[in-house]
């Protein structure tokens, strides 16, 4: 980070914005609803709201996304021209727009929005790059899991885009929060029988690690399925209709043994990911980062492999850290990003 420019880092997803900035030696992060899928107005009223929050000495606004990717867009050209549109009409300071060539200016970004867009996993991998020799980072969020190789302090990319990444297995569909469950799987034990999952959304892994008492409290910032509460009673009900059934009480323990063996499909998921790019098995150590990492370190026990935060890799140890940061990744990223830029 520079001496003489202080930087918000921010990261647009399709369903959260994410925020980060230093101030007085302290860390600041910020993750807020932002379902922009209903359209951009939704990332223009939360960047409204904000702007009179961040502190005067914030001088530059560094930007990256993958929300360009929601159906309310046209293409991705559309929402990555959209997203940057909305920065420069709420923000008065400074703004560059996150690429694999690096930092580009808006316009710029906008005539080469290809690598520009669902480009965050890189401004976190880069940094982590940054600060170890070797190492598998792998960033977690609610809806997708990001797997990347690190050697020799240099990056190991099979793929750029969404589309060789999910080929290669560097990106996983899979995420704490909001995927349905029956991606996991399509049939899980209950009873001593095999139960196909019924093909609808009603629960989501969410909905898994909430029966689990897992979930972190602040994780879950949408509505449920049903609209229904967030509690752990209200989650059986919605994962017993997955099996076709009505909650009862006398189904607690199966229930609780069901999400068990959904969060050991989505374990398996993972690992079979690692596996893959870690073939040779020269990493030995797993840096996590996003709101799924109480799974990731439980992903490097069964896989012999060392654990450790992304903030705790990146962030000098001079400057606090809040707890929840490290959910936050790829905008903390951009925070101290400056050794990248132009």
């Amino acid at each position: 980070m520079s001496a003489n420019k202080t930087i918000a880092g921010w990261d647009i997803g399709g369903a959260h914005l994410k925020l980060a900035y230093v101030a007085a030696g302290q860390l600041y992060v910020r993750q807020i609803h932002c379902p922009l899928w209903r359209g951009i107005e939704e990332l223009n009223d939360v960047l409204k709201s904000l702007v009179n929050e961040l502190p005067e000495t914030i001088q530059c606004h560094y930007v990256t996304m993958t929300g360009e990717l929601v159906d309310c867009f046209d293409d991705r050209q559309q929402g990555v021209v959209a997203i940057i549109n909305s920065f420069l009409q709420n923000m008065q300071q400074t703004v560059k727009i996150f690429s694999r060539r690096g930092l580009l200016t808006p316009d710029d970004a906008m005539a080469d929005y290809e690598s520009v867009a669902s480009m965050n996993w890189m401004a976190s991998a880069e940094t982590v790059a940054d600060h170890q020799r070797q190492a598998i980072f792998i960033d977690m969020g609610s809806t997708t899991t990001d797997i990347l190789r690190i050697d020799e302090q240099g990056l190991v990319l099979q793929g750029e885009t969404d589309f060789h990444r999910l080929v290669n297995g560097e990106l996983v569909y899979t995420g704490i929060v909001r995927s349905c469950v029956n991606t996991l799987c399509s049939a899980v034990p209950f009873k001593e029988v095999s139960v196909p999952l019924i093909a609808e959304n009603f629960a989501v892994t969410a909905d898994v690690y909430r029966i689990l008492e897992l979930l972190p409290e602040h994780a879950d910032l949408g509505d449920t399925m049903d609209n229904a509460p967030k509690d752990q009673l209200s989650s059986l009900k919605r994962l017993a209709r997955m099996l076709g059934l009505d909650y009862q009480d006398f189904d607690y323990n199966e229930l609780k043994s069901v999400a068990e063996y959904l969060m050991n499909q989505q374990k398996n998921k993972i690992k079979k990911a690692i596996t893959s790019l870690n073939h040779a098995g020269d990493a030995d150590k797993i840096v996590g980062a996003g709101v799924g990492t109480f799974l990731l370190q439980k992903v490097a026990q069964e896989l012999n492999m060392s654990y450790q935060d992304f903030c705790q890799t990146v962030v000098a140890s001079d400057i606090q850290v809040p707890v929840h940061a490290n959910d936050c990744a790829p905008a903390v990223a951009l925070v101290f990003y400056e050794c990248h830029s132009d």
